[in-house]
């Protein structure tokens, strides 16, 4: 029975991959493992396969089963969180053999949409896709993914010949319309744009991992070879044509690193490499640059010695085709330098970036290092300030005690009273009954007669001495009394007087000088 494309490519996939297991089984039974060693490093691989069909620029699945009352619900195409394009909603079952293969692919047909025109009988009316996602592995190695699409584009119709209408007229206008978008993202691929219209259509947007960037493109062109069928049988070959001159570059591994000092070693090399690079092109660069100047210099000549002969002259053309020649090479040498230059300046930048946060990281705990250090530093330092403050001030407080002790001591007063400074008088009980009964006008008035008999000085400032003593007028009469009515008759109350304010004078002078000792006192024990 003969099988279609699809099929045959399935089967394949399962042929190399039993193969690579067959081998790995040889490989580990040559080198002696046991059971459960090679059971760890045996080589599997899973294999599942989705079919899905965009119908009206609408994606559906085709393996899940519905009424064809109902209405298909319709998938939506996004980026998964890798990156990579997917059919959200879309069943993937599991294949183990290739009859497995055969029932899905027979109940994916059968959902499939077709209608009968009078070009073809059983005509698709939409693009089936067939999805297989091919995850291998190698003992406890990090599994590996590869998706492969193999697409059954519809064929495109002209109306007039393929006779539809109605439905079918809606439908071969969806399946020209994403044709059309395809052969637009194929011709800005060949043009090298840097905008290709992948969203156009459903069919481009979903196929956009496998049109370009890093992957494999092949596409399988079927024409018709009778004459009616010519027109369409030129435009195939020609749209193959131009798809075969795209050049999306080769397919690369995606391999992750597995640390960033791999990556900053590989790019490292990398960067020598294109260093290597660089410095040879430089080379070749002003190597023809010389050449260049020489030829330059040659044509100058000879232009000026051209007229003198018809060998000159061949021998001008002969050097300008020559200098066209250097000059196209050195334009492509110095394309090459400039792109060297720019992946050399890229794969600079990356690595500078690793480095950077590499040094960033290090800077970073430096700091803090240094940082608890003067904590800590300051700690002590402030510890050692607070022990000194607490002793400084302890002694600066015994200091002023002692001051105010022997400030206070009664030994003073008793000196002064027996040299006969000080004379201490004892209240009668009429004076203290006056203290305390005493009336201010009267008091001011007796106070006032006092100071103009005996200290006529002193009768302006009847006003501040009586504010001083306000409450106390008893005791001001009974000191004034004191001073100036009980004295002797020997006219000594003028000398009594200046001797008193003598005394006073002495003492608040000492007491001056014992507060300047304790504060320069406490003063030196702070700054000691």
């Amino acid at each position: 029975m003969n099988r279609g494309i699809s099929f045959r490519t399935i089967e394949k996939i399962f042929n190399l991959l039993n193969y690579r297991v067959v081998k790995q089984d040889a490989i580990l039974i040559k080198n002696g493992k046991t059971s459960s060693d090679a059971d760890a490093a045996r080589y599997q691989f899973s294999i599942k396969v989705g079919m899905l069909e965009i119908y009206n620029d609408s994606v559906y699945d085709l393996l899940v089963k519905t009424d064809k009352r109902k209405k298909k619900t319709a998938l939506e195409i996004k980026r998964n969180k890798e990156g990579r394009i997917e059919v959200a909603g879309l069943t993937k079952q599991p294949v183990n053999s290739v009859k497995d293969v055969i029932a899905m692919l027979t109940k994916g047909n059968e959902s499939r949409s077709t209608a009968a025109t009078e070009m073809n009988e059983h005509s698709s009316r939409s693009h089936m896709v067939l999805s297989i996602d091919v995850t291998s592995r190698t003992g406890d190695e990090e599994p590996i993914t590869g998706t492969l699409y193999l697409v059954d584009l519809a064929g495109s119709e002209r109306v007039r010949k393929s006779g539809v209408e109605g439905a079918n007229l809606k439908e071969a206008a969806q399946i020209n319309k994403s044709l059309s978008a395809l052969g637009n993202v194929m011709e800005a691929l060949d043009r090298k744009a840097a905008h290709v219209p992948y969203r156009d259509s459903k069919l481009t947007y979903l196929l956009q991992d496998s049109l370009g960037g890093n992957s494999r493109t092949m596409m399988v062109v079927a024409v018709c070879p009778t004459a009616p069928s010519f027109d369409e049988t030129t435009h195939a070959l020609n749209f193959a044509t131009r798809v075969r001159r795209i050049n999306i570059g080769s397919a690369k591994r995606n391999v992750a690193s597995k640390n960033l000092e791999e990556t900053v070693k590989n790019m490292s090399s990398e960067i020598k490499n294109l260093a290597r690079a660089k410095k040879k092109s430089e080379d070749q660069l002003v190597s023809l640059k010389r050449d260049h100047g020489r030829i330059q210099d040659r044509l100058k000549t000879s232009s000026e010695s051209r007229a003198k002969s018809v060998d000159e002259a061949r021998t001008l053309s002969v050097l300008k085709n020559s200098n066209a020649q250097m000059t196209a090479r050195w334009q492509k040498e110095k394309q090459m330098h400039e792109k060297a230059l720019a992946n050399l300046e890229e794969t600079q930048n990356e690595a500078k970036q690793f480095q950077s946060e590499l040094s960033k990281a290090q800077r970073e705990t430096d700091r803090l290092t240094k940082l608890i250090a003067n904590k800590e530093t300051e700690q002590d330092a402030l510890k050692s300030e607070v022990r000194k403050a607490k002793s400084a001030s302890s002694a600066a407080n015994l200091r002023a005690r002692k001051a105010q002790m022997l400030q206070s001591r009664p030994g003073n007063a008793a000196a002064a009273m027996a040299s006969g400074i000080v004379k201490p008088t004892r209240r009668t009980e009429a004076d203290t009954a006056q203290m305390k009964n005493a009336d201010p006008a009267e008091a001011r008035a007796k106070v006032l007669e006092m100071l103009k008999a005996h200290d006529p000085k002193k009768v302006d400032k009847i006003d501040a001495i009586m504010d001083r003593f306000k409450g106390r007028e008893g005791f001001l009469m009974v000191k004034m009394a004191s001073r100036y009515e009980k004295k002797s008759d020997n006219g000594s109350t003028a000398s009594a007087s200046k001797k008193r304010s003598d005394m006073a004078m002495a003492r608040h002078m000492e007491r001056m000088r014992s507060k300047n000792k304790i504060k320069n006192g406490s003063s030196r024990s702070l700054r000691d």
